[in-house]
């Protein structure tokens, strides 16, 4: 009877010593880092002059009727990803009273010569028909800005701004053109 306990024993132990290898098979793991990096897209507007100075920053003065002021305007793109860009320009004008020149106004009598085979129109916005890659830039949005040769006295001592907007998105699967991109930011 001792013996068929010890032999019971034995069995019960091998029994659990082998349960005891198989739940460590089941329960073996590894442990492995992917480690990810995320891209940039960033973007510098660039305002200059003809002779490639940057446009002053209080502007220009003493403007005349039928003067044409230099005035280039273009995107860098100073990230690591390609990007696609879009531009806004938004014409504001005060006469000398403080009276706001209206849209029409001031389009007819402020014009920018844009360039429209690199760049296309959407409600205000003007997107770069190509992607930007990293460490290139646009080409020239606009370079001139003339003044009509008819206005009146009423814009003697205006002041004229135009004011620019730029944004950027990337490239990869997003869009197969600038106008099919997705993830503008918010105006």
């Amino acid at each position: 009877m001792k013996k068929r306990i010890l032999l019971l024993a034995l069995v019960v132990s091998a029994c659990t010593f082998a349960g005891y290898g198989t739940l460590a098979y089941f329960t073996a793991s590894e442990k492995t880092e992917n480690i990810i990096t995320a891209g940039n897209v960033k973007i510098d507007l660039c305002e200059e002059t003809a002779d490639g100075k940057p446009f002053p920053e209080k502007g220009v003065k003493n403007v005349m009727p039928g003067q044409i002021v230099d005035k280039i305007v273009y995107v860098k793109n100073v990230g690591d990803n390609t990007a696609w860009v879009r531009v806004k320009p938004k014409k504001d004008w005060k006469l000398a009273d403080g009276t706001k020149v209206s849209a029409d106004n001031a389009d007819e009598y402020m014009e920018l010569d844009f360039d429209y085979d690199a760049w296309t129109e959407k409600d205000g916005w003007f997107y770069y028909k190509e992607p930007v890659a990293p460490g290139t830039q646009t080409k020239d949005l606009f370079t001139t800005v003339t003044f009509s040769t008819t206005m009146g006295n009423e814009y003697k001592k205006s002041t004229a701004h135009i004011y620019v907007d730029a944004q950027a998105v990337q490239v990869d699967n997003n869009g197969a053109a600038v106008l099919d991109a997705a993830g503008w930011p918010a105006e």
